[in-house]
């Protein structure tokens, strides 16, 4: 939002350690203070009307918590940490992303399979929407998470082993504001392809449905007439990938974490293990007997038990962001479900970035 911001602080003259930091301008804090404020009503419609299902949906998570605050609390730290420097990283960050062949043979890869994937609904005939639905967000999930996950843990190995990093820390630039900045091009680029992705398959799969709805009205009553309409099979698929937005931010806040702890193929391993063991949720819950339930968990001893509550705990709920199950059976995503998956995730986003810059912070490069 401005050029060149003035440097302020003092540099002591035998070179030891220096008190530089950028002054943030007044139009830079003008457009956080409108985010902000987006966010706090976005918050008071949550915990007024947002947070209840309407009277024909499902009612699932409808409950208040503790939690839900922490999420928009959260999101508002985020925004108010997105300094002009993390920002002009960020676009760096994102320019090198586009840059990477891998990156590009995967978008075009994925951009022409969703194009053609009305070619394969003959595999399930009379039920070719549900198919089609269930088959383009998960392919879009698996291609994206790919991303996130490769992309993620290339962040700022190389720059340590270039030594680059010396040349970008010696400028007035935080280590903070350097974590802050790779993440957000991260999000960054995950954002651009998964609008890229998601608004051809949409695109697609309205062609799809128009023409089979019209070769459909020769019969009398098809099954097609008592369920919604295709403006509300887009929305809900629009809300999966938002959702699914945010199993990425969970997802690259792990890569980017792991990837100055442990080498690159450990920490793909890594978030893998984390990203299979959280689909999983629903079971660990139920073994650790935080679901209310009497079963399995009754059978464990002491230490298993243990063992399996700290798994519980320790593993995002990434679970709540897969709702393709809700797209084949026509159920609304509605938004309080959104925001408890999204507020969750927010959550171990800032836990994650939080080591991340303990770690980095302590580095000695």
């Amino acid at each position: 939002m401005s050029s060149s911001p003035a440097v302020m602080g003092t540099s002591g003259a035998s070179g030891g350690a220096r008190d530089e930091r950028i002054a943030v301008p007044l139009q830079w804090r003008t457009g956080q203070f409108i985010v902000l404020g987006l966010i706090a009503l976005l918050a008071i419609y949550y915990f007024t009307v947002g947070w209840k299902s309407g009277s024909k949906e499902t009612g699932l998570a409808d409950s208040r918590t503790a939690l839900d605050a922490v999420g928009f609390l959260i999101l508002g730290g985020l925004t108010w940490l997105c300094t002009p420097t993390a920002g002009v990283i960020a676009m760096t960050t994102f320019q090198e992303a586009l840059r990477r062949r891998w990156m590009t043979a995967m978008l075009a890869f994925g951009v022409v399979l969703l194009l053609l994937s009305t070619l394969f609904t003959w595999q399930q005939t009379g039920t070719e929407e549900k198919y089609l639905r269930d088959f383009g967000i998960g392919f879009i999930i698996i291609i994206t998470l790919l991303m996130a996950i490769f992309l993620g843990v290339a962040l700022v190995p190389p720059d340590i082993e270039r030594r680059t990093i010396f040349t970008i820390l010696s400028k007035p630039v935080d280590r903070l504001e350097f974590l802050i900045g790779k993440y957000l091009g991260l999000c960054l680029t995950m954002i651009v392809n998964l609008a890229i992705m998601g608004s051809l398959f949409l695109l697609a799969y309205a062609i799809f449905k128009v023409r089979h709805d019209a070769e459909g009205l020769a019969g009398a009553m098809t099954p097609n007439s008592v369920r919604p309409g295709l403006m509300f099979d887009l929305a809900n698929m629009g809300k999966a990938l938002v959702l699914h937005f945010g199993q990425l931010m969970v997802m690259a806040s792990l890569a980017l974490m792991l990837s100055l702890i442990v080498s690159n193929i450990t920490a793909i391993v890594f978030c893998f293990l984390a990203y299979f063991g959280g689909q999983m949720s629903s079971y660990w819950e139920h073994l650790s007997g935080n679901d209310g339930a009497v079963g399995e968990e009754a059978h464990l001893s002491k230490g298993l038990q243990g063992v399996v509550n700290i798994v519980y705990y320790m593993l995002p709920r990434l679970d709540r962001f897969d709702v393709r199950e809700r797209l084949v059976t026509d159920l609304s995503i509605n938004f309080n479900y959104m925001w408890k998956a999204m507020g969750s995730g927010l959550i171990y986003v800032a836990v994650l970035l939080a080591i991340a810059h303990l770690i980095f912070s302590d580095r000695e490069f």
